[in-house]
């Protein structure tokens, strides 16, 4: 008898080492199944991912990235959707829509999905998700202005960094970002840059979170000279972020569209922290 449910916080190892040896092109060992299932803004207790088991047979498994984040509404709760598996023996039987399904049924819990496989594209559609976003803004490296200071240490600012800013920067401690703020003519502006090597002639420097977007729109250019190294990089920023007014040096196209749960949060509010992409070092496309 196929059963789908939330796995519980014991089958972790199981359900690690189950995904370890399925993903057999994933870039990163056990420790890195791990550290995605561990519930790092969930707790130990929390949701992780769902289960499918055959008489007690583990043929199935959906990583969920679980967590309780600071948005301007409060706290709100997100999923981010991540390393979803059926056994190849089990596949056809609308088993994967059922864990989707599964997965999507919290009303209090907006689910997300921002490095989907395009085969997988239509079974997330078909569950009720909606593009997020699908094109991105780009800056080019040029002089620093005056006026504009890099500040990489943010949480040494103290007060001088929003209540928001400084619980999101703490919460992603420890990871391959950069934590960074800037000081503007009109005030502090508060990011989370990841940088990616996706091509070789540069490195994208992509914002996975950023603090004030009506001032950053002010500033963007000014902000991306002070941000970025002299040459061979961008700053990317997903149109989803960019409030009226803002210009770029280019616009383009994602290969892959993000994806949500849409109703409970703004677009502009779901950002790309709290997800596999960060824990799991991934190339964001």
């Amino acid at each position: 008898m196929i059963e789908v449910n939330y796995a519980r916080p014991e089958e972790r190892e199981e359900i690690a080492q189950f995904m370890n040896d399925v993903f057999v092109r994933a870039k990163w060992d056990i420790e890195g199944w791990r550290r995605l299932l561990a519930g790092r803004w969930c707790g130990p207790e929390g949701r992780y991912a769902i289960a499918v088991r055959d008489a007690g047979r583990l043929i199935g498994v959906l990583g969920l990235v679980y967590a309780d984040r600071m948005t301007a509404q409060g706290v709100r709760t997100t999923a981010d959707m991540t390393s979803w598996y059926v056994l190849k023996e089990y596949r056809g039987q609308g088993i994967g829509q059922k864990m989707i399904a599964l997965a999507t049924s919290d009303p209090s819990v907006t689910v997300t999905n921002f490095s989907s496989a395009k085969a997988a594209v239509n079974v997330l559609i078909k569950s009720g998700l909606t593009v997020l976003d699908k094109e991105r803004l780009v800056w080019h490296p040029r002089p620093v202005p005056a006026g504009y200071a890099l500040h990489e240490d943010p949480l040494s600012l103290g007060d001088r960094l929003a209540q928001k800013d400084r619980k999101i920067i703490a919460d992603h401690q420890g990871l391959r970002l950069r934590h960074l703020a800037v000081d503007t003519p009109d005030g502090l502006v508060a990011m989370v840059v990841y940088p990616q090597k996706k091509h070789d002639e540069f490195v994208t420097h992509e914002i996975m979170y950023l603090g004030d977007q009506a001032l950053f729109a002010r500033h963007a250019a000014q902000i991306a000279a002070t941000v970025l190294p002299e040459t061979a990089a961008i700053l990317s920023l997903d149109r989803r972020f960019a409030a009226e007014g803002i210009t770029c040096d280019e616009v383009r196209e994602f290969a892959t569209a993000r994806y949500c749960q849409p109703g409970l949060l703004a677009p502009s509010e779901i950002d790309m922290l709290y997800s596999e992409c960060v824990l799991l070092n991934i190339k964001i496309h």
